[in-house]
């Protein structure tokens, strides 16, 4: 057996040594490239995040209490390019199976909203335990943000998941869709939920174009918003310089298609408030916002929508603690309307940016929870807790 292995060993090296040898070189060059190159894939290379904040008694104590604010970003080499980030946390990312039981609940104008309440056994959930409200991106539902849910739910927070009327496979009772950044439906969803839970303190947090209705709502209601802090993760700020133009990338195309799919099922309910053919052949966030907006609304155009729905309208009024996690390669809202200044103004605004991320990414493995996920789960335990001892 010795001897069959010895020669088999001398026949693959007398083999190997009659290349020549520039394509010995090669080969040889070729395989220890792809090894070493095939561990530092999934090595992970540190990103730093950078704070804008003004200086204040809360943010000493975020600072000193959130841990996740000083803790680097570490995605893989594989996981960095801002595309990958994008498309696996969209549409390949392996999440928890998280059980919901959801509730409708009636408008004034008659139309209904879905809550999506996370179902969990653990006791630690008490009538005094904060809700998280999670505002997924406008495409989106329950099931996208499970991690988040999963990872709020171990620690204490009871969590309920807003879905705007007609979405999320939920029917539509009125002619009626929710304005990009119209806060009446939420605005009737907290005061509900702070009718039921009177002894919990409420907080958000918004996904993507989610964003762009948190910070609508607390603008507009500045200290009696009756929510003590929020997260917007990949926040988008002026977006009518982005969705009120036409379609710059794939992102656009898929967004826009994503949002006609979900009006095939509503066809009937909105065919008397919009020509829907018309709706349905818009290839522009410009024309459909043209042909559905704006009729639902009963306004003359889209600088008229964006007006009364652009998320940075009442920004300065917003009164509680709120902080803004952004990546600097996001590839639907570019880095140029991140409003840096804002956040050095405002004691109680925050900013944290990543060189890397993407859209809705800032994973450093494709499962468990997102390093900002994880991020805004601390910062609000952070500000609950310098809350608490205010009192």
């Amino acid at each position: 057996m010795f001897n069959q292995r010895l020669i088999t060993m001398s026949t693959f090296l007398c083999t190997l040594f009659c290349f020549p040898t520039p394509l010995l070189v090669t080969l040889l060059g070729a395989i220890i490239t792809l090894i070493v190159y095939s561990k530092s894939l999934f090595k992970a290379r540190e990103i730093l995040p950078v704070i804008y904040y003004k200086d204040s008694a809360l943010a000493a104590h975020i600072l000193k209490k959130c841990r996740q604010l000083c803790t680097p970003f570490r995605p893989p080499l594989w996981l960095h390019n801002q595309h990958v980030q994008t498309i696996v946390s969209n549409f390949l990312l392996s999440r928890p199976a998280v059980r919901y039981d959801r509730e409708y609940l009636l408008m004034r104008d008659r139309g209904v909203v879905s809550l999506d309440w996370a179902l969990v056994l653990d006791r630690r959930i008490r009538e005094t335990s904060s809700i998280l409200i999670i505002i997924p991106d406008l495409t989106s539902d329950a099931t996208s943000v499970s991690s988040l849910t999963q990872a709020a739910s171990d620690r204490g927070f009871r969590v309920v998941v807003f879905n705007r009327r007609g979405h999320a496979n939920s029917f539509l009772t009125s002619p009626k869709l929710q304005g990009f950044g119209d806060p009446t439906d939420l605005r009737q969803v907290v005061k509900y939920i702070r009718g039921v839970y009177t002894r919990a303190n409420v907080v958000a947090v918004a996904i993507g174009t989610g964003s762009g209705l948190l910070l609508s709502y607390l603008g507009e209601h500045g200290s009696s918003a009756h929510i003590a802090a929020g997260v917007c993760i990949s926040a988008c700020y002026e977006a009518q310089e982005v969705l009120g133009k036409g379609l710059r990338s794939f992102y656009d195309f898929l967004y826009l298609f994503r949002l006609k799919k979900l009006l095939c099922s509503h066809a009937k309910a909105l065919s008397d408030s919009c020509n829907m053919r018309a709706v349905m052949s818009s290839w522009t966030f410009k024309e459909f916002d043209e042909n559905l907006y704006c009729k639902l609304y009963g306004l003359h155009g889209t600088d008229e929508y964006w007006e009364k729905n652009n998320p940075m309208r009442d920004v300065d009024d917003i009164a509680v603690p709120l902080i803004c996690i952004n990546s600097l390669d996001d590839p639907m809202f570019p880095k140029d309307f991140i409003p840096y200044e804002l956040f050095r103004c405002y004691p109680n605004l925050f900013l944290v940016v990543t060189e890397k991320g993407g859209h809705c990414g800032f994973l450093e493995n494709i499962s468990g929870l997102s390093w900002a996920d994880n991020l805004a789960v601390g910062f609000i335990e952070a500000v609950l807790d310098a809350q608490l001892k205010m009192k």
